[in-house]
């Protein structure tokens, strides 16, 4: 994040999620609650909990659970705190189907309250409404005129989910990267956003974004291998980080992913990271 156009306050909030020497951070995303029970999170507060010990950079909450949560952050290597702003309810139930809706889940001043180091929020791309294609951007303008008054850094998703999203991989990476734009147009301080697959692609897309980027975890991988995989071609296009959800809690040992995703991004060499994970050591995160 460039220190020329940020306040001291955005400068340390966003330092705190990037993690040591700003190394590759480890941001966990735990907001799809929104969407009903999730496998592997029934309980909310308690896999907060497992989380929080795994000892990742950061942690994506809504405001509700952020709030419910707010003793278990509250202690110094706690990971910084994302508070989710918006909400995207999906045509079918459990969030599948194209985006239908957009609007607020809280405000920035109630993610302040909250102590958020950062908040995130949507950019819905592909929607066949020009005029809520408006009001979606018109809302991202406000919130961050609000977020640098408060000095809290945005993050902004741009969400691949309308109903104009190409099918194809090369028009979906060209969507992503007009997303991206958008989003640094709008104000964004921090992007997350989701990997086209192709290495060089990505790769220019990061190397033209001024502000750090965060490679989106995705749906739940079929193997633990492919996860580390998906870290290490991260971590050799030069994102800052990953924000991965299902991928690290709904492992057995969330804790021992954490690590071996550090090691992958660290090393990029599957071959420890595995054995990482493998191995009956403790699985200690630390940062």
């Amino acid at each position: 994040m460039g220190t020329s156009s940020a306040s001291a306050g955005a400068i340390r909030h966003v330092g705190r999620l990037l993690g040591d020497d700003n190394g590759f951070s480890v941001v966990v995303a735990m907001d799809q609650g929104i969407g009903g029970v999730q496998d592997d999170f029934v309980v909310p507060v308690r896999t907060v909990e497992s989380i929080v010990a795994a000892r990742p950079d950061g942690i994506l909450l809504t405001a509700g659970l952020a709030r419910r949560s707010a003793a278990l952050l509250a202690h110094r290597g706690a990971p910084g705190l994302v508070v989710a702003m918006d909400i995207v309810v999906h045509r079918d139930p459990g969030g599948g189907g194209p985006s239908v809706a957009h609007g607020p889940g809280c405000s920035v001043e109630e993610a302040v309250r909250l102590g958020a180091d950062a908040v995130k929020t949507m950019l819905i791309m592909g929607n066949d409404s020009r005029a809520d294609q408006l009001r979606n951007m018109s809302y991202l303008a406000e919130a961050g005129e609000r977020c640098r008054h408060w000095e809290v850094p945005m993050m902004i998703e741009p969400y691949l989910w309308g109903v104009n999203v190409p099918a194809d991989p090369g028009g979906r990476a060209e969507m992503a990267a007009d997303g991206a734009r958008l989003a640094i147009e709008l104000g964004a301080d921090l992007l997350k956003i989701e990997s086209s697959g192709e290495p060089e692609t990505f790769r220019q897309l990061v190397a033209s974004c001024p502000v750090p980027v965060f490679m989106l975890g995705g749906p739940k991988r079929p193997t633990q291998r492919e996860v580390l995989a998906d870290v290490i071609f991260a971590a050799e296009v030069g994102v800052a980080g990953i924000t991965m959800g299902r991928n690290i809690w709904q492992q057995p040992d969330p804790a021992r992913m954490v690590r071996a995703l550090r090691m992958a991004a660290a090393m990029r060499d599957l071959g420890p990271a595995m054995a990482a994970l493998e191995s009956g050591a403790p699985a200690s995160a630390g940062r």
